[in-house]
């Protein structure tokens, strides 16, 4: 194993946008570890990184982001198959629709565990790492454009998720001059997992093409469309590259422009 290559782990990387990423950066050249819930997605998309000519090590960790024994383990785990951890990108599902009348405490509570909770149990676990080992490090926490602009019915992930904003500015602090990074890409509507069944819907229900479709979910976006999963890969990519040294402490809304954050 080449010494130079980063060594990644990237959570909730099997489908969606944390696959993106994970195929993005062993297209760069990087050792990736992934984990999911599911033995039999996971090992279908560590063969998808394989084959790709320029990876030479992709591993899958089964791990519940909501079972502390779970991601207690993980960055340990990660570890031992790669030799060290160098980069960390924290990702997670998504959490069940609800309003703040219809959300039960359970609700709450898994909410809690999935999102906050595995977010600072793994950078916790990461930034004692890389501060000891003396190597420059990054930590990446994928959230939502929901940390700015509270969306109805995604309650729960835009409040857990601006928790993890704040953590990262946090973190960002306390590893001040460690070498180590702390940085939050916050998408908004991409094509993968509920907002590619939201198309669909529309398309059978209303009778809508494909496009139009497109265009009824990302009404407020400037850009005209949602994003595509890879174009998410390539942020992350570049933040965790040696051209954004400088980028530290920050959240970086990639949504088309939709947000309408007023400061």
């Amino acid at each position: 194993m080449n010494s130079h290559r980063r060594r990644v782990l990237v959570t909730a990387g099997s489908k969606g946008l944390g696959f993106a990423i994970a195929k993005r950066l062993t297209e760069d050249g990087a050792d990736v570890v992934i984990c999911s819930r599911n033995q039999a997605v996971l090992d279908e998309a560590v063969s998808q990184l394989r084959s790709n000519e320029k990876c030479q090590e992709a591993h899958g960790i089964v791990a519940d982001l909501s079972q502390r024994s779970d991601v207690d383990s993980l960055f340990e785990r990660a570890t031992e198959l790669l030799g060290h951890i160098d980069c960390l990108i924290v990702n997670s599902g998504h959490m069940p629709y609800g309003t703040f009348e219809t959300l039960s405490d359970d609700d709450w509570d898994h909410s809690y565990e999935m999102l906050l909770m595995s977010a600072v149990r793994l950078s916790r676990a990461a930034a004692s790492a890389m501060k000891a080992s003396g190597r420059r490090g990054d930590i990446v926490f994928v959230t939502s454009s929901g940390v700015h602009e509270a969306t109805g019915h995604l309650l729960l992930s835009n409040v857990m998720r601006a928790g993890i904003a704040v953590l990262a500015k946090h973190l960002a602090d306390a590893l001040s001059g460690s070498g180590v990074r702390v940085n939050v890409v916050a998408p908004g509507y991409f094509d993968t997992g509920r907002v590619h069944n939201r198309i669909e819907a529309l398309m059978a229900d209303e009778g809508l093409d494909r496009n139009a479709a497109i265009v009824r979910i990302a009404n407020t976006n400037p850009s005209e469309r949602i994003g595509m999963a890879e174009e998410l890969g390539e942020l992350v990519q570049f933040i965790v590259g040696e051209r954004a040294r400088y980028l530290n402490g920050t959240t970086i809304v990639i949504d088309g422009g939709g947000g309408r954050l007023v400061t």
